[in-house]
């Protein structure tokens, strides 16, 4: 099966990749801001963070597997485990315009896949326009998932894709922002390519779910890391100190409350 899944993918070839800064906000108030690729083509696409892909491609195979954690070993015997790749951001969004969308995510004590069907969001086109990258762009509405973005698409380049879920549009979305500020993704660099979309070879680290079910299963753990961690362990985390979280940061999709 799973020999047969990588033979479907590999027949997708991408016409675009681009790269994509996504800025967000940790529950602690800290900024964060990940490098993002979205490889489009005229059915399918991915969106992903590389350094996750490559950690995923790294332990699809037992000497992988043997060098990461030679590295984890060496960064922790030198105190720093920080220079060590992680999972930072464990997103893969693969649009099947003519079926469904495979979604993986998490965090770092569960990480979750799921199907949905695709469809892309309502938009409802302003006469605003910026320049981005060089590119005309123009103004874009949608409310999707609890959330109102703003999108800026360039109907230059007529694929009809865009960062994370978001597509639909006459042309490729090379910025868009939820209302809240903060989620926020803006293109930092476009370019052709005849890069084949290859799926995740991490599949198997990621538990099959539905997507409101994982929405919930992460606001737990984002509430009470401690006690979410201990859980998943079987044993019991005691907090350092109690720490305070920004109750009105949220995830992408807001609809599971």
């Amino acid at each position: 099966m799973c020999l047969a899944v990588i033979a479907a993918m590999a027949q997708h070839t991408a016409d675009i990749e681009v790269s994509y800064n996504y800025r967000h906000f940790h529950r602690r108030g800290s900024e964060q801001n990940h490098q993002m690729i979205l490889l489009a083509g005229t059915s399918c696409s991915k969106f992903y963070n590389p350094v996750t892909e490559y950690l995923d491609s790294l332990e699809s195979t037992p000497e992988g597997k043997n060098t990461y954690n030679q590295m984890k070993m060496a960064g922790f015997t030198s105190g720093k485990m920080k220079d060590v790749p992680s999972r930072s951001l464990p997103m893969y969004v693969f649009k099947h315009k003519d079926g469904d969308m495979e979604v993986f995510d998490g965090n770092i004590a569960s990480m979750f896949r799921y199907t949905e069907p695709y469809e892309a969001q309502v938009w409802e086109i302003g006469d605003s326009t910026k320049n981005i990258l060089g590119y005309e762009c123009v103004m874009a509405s949608a409310d999707y998932h609890g959330r109102h973005w703003t999108a800026w698409f360039s109907p230059d380049i007529p694929i009809q894709d865009g960062p994370w879920k978001l597509s639909g549009l006459p042309g490729l979305i090379l910025e868009a922002r939820e209302d809240a500020g903060q989620h926020h993704f803006v293109a930092t660099g476009i370019n052709s390519t005849t890069k084949q979309i290859t799926p995740n070879l991490g599949a198997d680290h990621y538990e099959k779910t539905d997507r409101i079910s994982m929405l919930k299963t992460l606001r737990k753990f984002e509430d009470n890391p401690e006690a979410a961690l201990g859980a998943s362990l079987g044993v019991k985390i005691k907090a350092k100190e109690r720490i305070e979280y920004d109750k009105t940061l949220d995830f992408l999709e807001i609809d599971y409350r």
